[in-house]
């Protein structure tokens, strides 16, 4: 990924599959897992904080159309997922939402607007549903403790 423009540590695993718009956009921190089938539009920029979870076939956007503009042009912001954030399946991050730290976003969840940290989403479009325990939460994906391999 590095090669394409992708500012990425060495601690990220990333499934098959997957699809990045504008990699030159994308900074993906230390521990990150992204899922198979995942979709991160990076061409306003996204940024993926320490030992966030992108899960199966999660789409994040940081660029759409202006459904109002007669030419219907591209608008958009940076978006950002949190550290410990965790994106679950099939949910969708639209352009400019700051996913908080600690944050999950619940199967098929539209998240229309920022998520404060160790909150609890879901639904379509997004509200919070509950909160998430504050902990020194110590996961994350480690190269040198990689057993994937073994399943």
């Amino acid at each position: 990924m590095r090669w394409s423009g992708v500012k990425a540590s060495k601690n990220v695993h990333f499934y098959f599959g997957f699809t990045v718009r504008n990699p030159k956009g994308l900074i993906i921190e230390d521990g990150v897992n992204i899922g198979p089938k995942c979709l991160l539009d990076a061409r306003k920029g996204l940024i993926i904080r320490k030992n966030a979870v992108i899960a199966y076939e999660a789409v994040i956007w940081s660029l759409n159309h202006d459904y109002n503009d007669k030419y219907f042009c591209g608008k958009g912001a940076l978006t950002e997922i949190g550290e410990y954030a965790w994106i679950c399946s099939r949910s969708i991050i639209l352009p400019g939402v700051k996913v908080g730290e600690g944050a999950v976003v619940a199967s098929g969840a539209v998240v229309t607007k920022d998520v404060l940290p160790y909150t609890i989403v879901a639904g379509v479009p997004a509200k919070v549903i509950g909160k998430r325990e504050r902990k020194g939460y110590q996961y994350g994906y480690h190269f040198k403790d990689d057993t994937s391999h073994l399943y």
